[in-house]
């Protein structure tokens, strides 16, 4: 509506300036003209009359003319004004839909391909691309219209070199609307794509640079001011939508480590979970296998007191009731009867001993540990046919008696499975003593075994949980190595403050 108003308003005043002063003229003349002269019939000679044919003739049409000329330069003005608010609404619009367009997602190479396609149709352009700052360096991430050279040649750019490089570096617009007369650019890869007139416009955000956009023709192009300014303003504008699409990928990242350090989180409790499931079965096992062996071993010595005390015992008591009866006939016998109930009585001790000894050996609690499996080792020695050696670092020293009898049964169970299972014929049993712990070592040079393979026969498997749960239960660790043909390493560590 003010266009259609103001445009001929202007060219009317441009014209009427100069016509209407005229015509006022003419009147003016004709009216003094046919007043004067041919109703009077003689020629105008008073000064009232030669003022008023000055006042109408001159003077009017000057003040109507200097009227008009002011109006018309008033209206170009106003036209002036309300194109360059024509314009800014444009850009504000263009910007607008340039701004909803990439906005509309949040993924980078959309964002980034949406932003030149939008850029390209605003210059009316074929040619360009995006780069992108990152470590010091432009990285073509989309391009139009270029061809497979360019963007291998121009994959990476320098900041400061090239256009693009300048663009970064500077923060400001560079164009050149002729490569052909320009000395700078006249080499670049610009010029050997055939392009006549390059632009790139820094994308910024409110602190820096974050990369560059390249728009090209291959015929000169003026690039105006307002179309400057307008790619400055979508700079500015992309950038914010780069950075956000950014902080949108670190977002998506993050959480995407967050979910997989979930779920590996609750792996890992679904796995302790089975694990705590599985050693509370082992656990019962372990138990289990120790009733049993409990209840075997109790069998064992009441069979042994039924079979070797007991039988003792009544020879002893036969042999007494002889001393009795021989001190009334035979006197000479007496004595060697009592000899015989004697030597009787000393077995029915080593019996009691040996018994006593496999429930708890006395010489733990009477001497300590050291002296308990010195001990040990040699009744290992001579029924078993294995050379044990006990070797000693440090100064040995008591400790909790619950710590004391688990390193016992754990050194016992290692010794009875070298028996039992390693075919060795040398077993070295080496104690460490420190200020805060014991470190036992089993070593034997026999077959060893596969332990993955002996975690799963049940009967091997649960002497070996035994004694690990004999470990940890007193603060300790155990551990095991083996391979098959080379021998087994038991380390033990306990705790002795």
């Amino acid at each position: 509506m003010n266009e259609r108003l103001h445009a001929p308003m202007s060219r009317l005043l441009s014209s009427s300036r100069w016509i209407i002063p005229l015509i006022l003229c003419l009147l003016g003349t004709a009216y003094v003209y046919w007043e004067n002269i041919i109703l009077d019939g003689y020629l105008p000679t008073s000064p009232q009359t030669v003022l008023g044919f000055f006042l109408l003739t001159l003077c009017s049409p000057l003040l109507t003319m200097f009227t008009l000329h002011w109006a018309y330069r008033a209206a170009l003005l106003s036209e002036a004004v309300e194109e360059k608010r024509e314009q800014e609404n444009q850009h504000l619009a263009t910007l607008n839909k340039i701004g909803d367009e990439i906005n509309q997602s949040l993924e980078l190479d959309v964002v980034l391909n949406r932003t030149i396609d939008r850029v390209l149709e605003l210059m009316s352009l074929q040619s360009g691309g995006v780069r992108l700052l990152e470590n010091g360096q432009l990285i073509l991430r989309t391009s139009r219209q270029v061809s497979n050279n360019f963007v291998e040649s121009e994959k990476i750019v320098p900041l400061g070199q090239c256009l693009c490089g300048q663009a970064a570096q500077t923060g400001q617009l560079i164009a050149v609307e002729d490569l052909g007369k320009s000395s700078t650019y006249a080499n670049t890869t610009c010029a050997c794509e055939k392009f006549q007139s390059v632009l790139s416009v820094p994308v910024r955000t409110a602190e820096r640079v974050v990369g560059v956009i390249h728009v090209a023709s291959q015929v000169p192009r003026v690039f105006s001011t307002d179309e400057r300014a307008l790619l400055m303003a979508v700079g500015h504008q992309v950038g914010v939508a780069i950075e956000k699409a950014r902080l949108h990928a670190q977002l998506k990242a993050l959480n995407q480590q967050l979910e997989q350090r979930v779920i590996g989180r609750t792996r890992e409790l679904v796995d302790a979970k089975e694990e705590l499931m599985r050693k509370a079965d082992a656990l019962h096992q372990v138990l289990t296998e120790e009733r049993r062996i409990e209840e075997k071993t109790r069998a064992h010595i009441a069979h042994d007191l039924h079979d070797s005390v007991q039988q003792l015992i009544i020879g002893a008591m036969f042999e007494t009731q002889a001393a009795r009866d021989s001190m009334n006939k035979h006197p000479e016998n007496a004595e060697q009867r009592l000899i015989a109930a004697q030597l009787l009585l000393r077995q029915i001790e080593t019996e009691m001993r040996s018994a006593i000894y496999s429930l708890r050996p006395t010489a733990l609690d009477a001497h300590g540990l050291v002296p308990a499996l010195r001990e040990y080792a040699l009744g290992f020695a001579q029924h078993s046919g294995v050379e044990c050696n006990v070797s000693v670092e440090g100064i040995p020293r008591r400790f909790n008696p619950d710590g004391e009898v688990a390193v016992f049964r754990i050194v016992q169970e290692a010794l009875h499975n070298v028996e039992t299972h390693a075919a060795a014929q040398h077993v070295q049993l080496h104690l460490m003593w420190n200020v805060r712990d014991l470190h036992a070592e089993i070593l034997d040079n026999g077959c060893g075994f596969d332990l993955a393979e002996v975690t799963n026969q049940t009967r091997t498997h649960l002497g070996l949980i035994g004694m690990q749960e004999r470990a940890e239960a007193v603060g300790g660790t155990l551990k095991i190595t083996s391979h098959s043909g080379e021998g087994t390493r038991i380390s033990l560590r306990v705790p002795v403050n």
